[in-house]
């Protein structure tokens, strides 16, 4: 028997060895399915971005206006329609409107990303094997993972900016001279696109990793190359140029200080002037640790190990030019990934504005020299001192991760211990697949298997993308969103009657069950009041009933609530009528 299994496993090696293009290919389209796509409409849409986004999508599906995106019968001014656009021809495409139709543009850019990577880290440096391992590294960390199940503008975003840089990036490799040229076509449309999925940062992103990039190497003439940079700039200004002149057209001044001085200005130099979002400079650094688990911890030994070898080469060198220098493709490999990688964290960092979505980009720099670190280890058994203590570091974390989140309704108190203890059966099963899971990965360690003790890990993140895309994602939206709903659907079912909310921000979840127009009401003060008794005299003329929801947790001036029976008393909110 013995002897069969090992017949199977050289046959198996031989096979891959034979085809490993097609075994590359075919690995992360299964895995691309299981982490991506499985439970990808098994969850409602989750407030307050998805909902958004999604609700935008639909009010261009359904008024066939493609220049104006509108928000609960509102011009939304903040972001392009590229995303939109994509949802509504899919929507065409299906006939259907559903959760899962709404988040395949999400899923399919963190898709192309994940083979981009493949395909660029196989170019590179000549290896399917470091292209399938950088490919499986990005497509299995927690940020990419989480981000990847929900309907937001960030992941294609950050997809899109990936492939420009990769186009660009790729000419100062192994590449025919002749045919420079058209990946620097390529880089330009992605850089387009990105424009029209976010705005000015697509261009942003790109070339300041490709401009630091080229530079450091001396290359900086193939920027200015007439024959890449003329063609490349008609085609951006092709496809990123004429909406923004229709939508200026469409909606006059306003455009232009919504969308340019408020969304892109005002976002980055003031956040008190955009969207209130102001955080410390080092806001991304516990996010890029906890986003980037389980490889986060490889991670940093390899960095480790990389500003080691730079100070040693300075020493011998004492020349920053020679010991940035680009002699061997894996050099020229790690130093554009540390550039990409240093390049988004200080542009995000000082930006005053600051949200865990926007880090996203740098993801996949990190995939790139993660990826060399494990590359080594698997292939010629390198780095095995810095790979064996990341990887206990990985097991003993998750074990008290599982044990921790297992006990977790002992630390927590009022609605949130009732919850908590709602999720049980998730949260033990969790729990459980991390414990178990980091202990097999603990006994690849000890049989020195070091193909599967990187698939060990690659599993156990495919373990929680399953238990969270089909049970957490939707219990997340058990956090007052599906009280809001079914008042949203009371309200809908009396012909003509108005929505309030009072006293919190915008849900725009209520839009998933509610029609008419949503009045958004979120503070209680005399602005408050005055609104609020304007849409109550606007009722009487029109002898229409209003709904008022309001938050449980907070009190209200009694001249607010005058006029208004309560009709159900729920956990989170309250539901009133007038």
């Amino acid at each position: 028997m013995k002897q069969g299994f090992r017949d199977f496993l050289d046959n198996t090696k031989d096979f891959i060895l034979k085809y490993g293009n097609a075994f590359c290919i075919i690995s992360l389209v299964l895995f691309c399915y299981l982490f991506l796509f499985l439970n990808l409409g098994s969850y409602r849409l989750i407030d307050i971005d998805e909902t958004r986004y999604v609700n935008i999508a639909r009010a261009m599906f359904f008024n066939n206006d493609f220049i104006t995106p509108y928000l609960n019968y509102e011009p939304f001014l903040e972001k392009p329609p590229l995303f939109y656009w994509l949802i509504v021809f899919l929507y065409k495409l299906t006939g259907s409107t559903d959760e899962f139709v709404s988040r395949i543009p999400t899923a399919a850019s963190c898709t192309s990303m994940v083979f981009a990577t493949y395909f660029f880290g196989k170019k590179a440096l000549g290896s399917k094997v470091f292209g399938l391992v950088s490919a499986l590294i990005l497509l299995s960390n927690i940020w990419i993972l989480l981000f990847s199940h929900i309907a937001i503008l960030d992941m294609g975003f950050t997809a899109l900016c990936t492939v420009s840089i990769y186009c660009a990036i790729i000419t100062l490799f192994d590449i025919k001279e002749e045919n420079k040229k058209y990946f620097w076509y390529l880089g330009y449309l992605f850089m387009s696109l990105s424009v029209l999925q976010k705005g000015l940062i697509g261009i942003i992103i790109p070339a300041l990793v490709v401009g630091l990039t080229f530079l450091t190497f001396n290359k900086g003439k193939e920027l200015i190359k007439p024959v890449n940079i003329i063609p490349g700039l008609l085609i951006f200004l092709i496809f990123a140029l004429p909406w923004h002149v229709l939508a200026y057209i469409a909606n006059g001044n306003g455009f232009f200080e919504d969308y340019i001085v408020k969304h892109h200005f005002a976002r980055f130099l003031n956040s008190s002037l955009g969207i209130e979002r102001k955080q410390p400079f080092l806001f991304y650094i516990p996010i890029i640790c906890a986003g980037f688990l389980p490889w986060i911890f490889s991670f940093i030994s390899s960095t480790i190990r990389g500003m080691k070898s730079l100070i040693k080469d300075f020493k011998a060198s004492k020349s920053f030019k020679q010991m940035l220098s680009a002699d061997t493709s894996d050099r020229k490999l790690l130093v554009f990934a540390s550039i990409y990688a240093l390049s988004i964290f200080i542009f995000f960092s000082i930006s005053s504005t600051k949200l865990p979505t926007y880090i996203l980009p740098i993801f996949p720099a990190f995939s790139l020299i993660t990826g060399y670190y494990w590359w080594g280890y698997i292939i010629d058994n390198k780095f095995q001192k810095g790979i064996k203590h990341s990887t206990i570091t990985t097991i003993v974390f998750f074990i008290l991760l599982g044990i921790g989140g297992a006990l977790v309704t002992n630390f927590l108190t009022g609605e949130y211990l009732m919850y908590a203890q709602n999720a049980d059966g998730f949260r033990i099963l969790l729990a459980s697949w991390l414990i178990v899971m980091a202990l097999i990965t603990l006994l690849c360690l000890i049989a020195k298997n070091r193909p599967l003790l990187f698939i060990a890990q690659v599993i156990l993140m495919l373990g929680v993308s399953l238990i969270v895309s089909g049970k957490v994602l939707n219990f997340v939206t058990t956090f007052g969103q599906t009280e809001l709903e079914n008042y949203a659907g009371k309200a809908q079912i009396i012909s003509g009657s108005k929505l309030v909310t009072l006293g919190f921000s915008r849900k725009y979840s209520l839009l998933n069950e509610f029609t008419g127009k949503v009045h958004y009401i979120t503070r209680a003060n005399n602005e408050g009041y005055n609104a609020l008794a304007g849409i109550k005299n606007k009722a009487k003329k029109e002898n229409a009933s209003v709904y008022l929801i309001i938050k449980k947790s907070k009190s209200y001036p009694v001249e607010f609530l005058k006029g208004f029976k309560k009709v159900q008393d729920g956990q989170k909110y309250d539901l009133y009528v007038y």
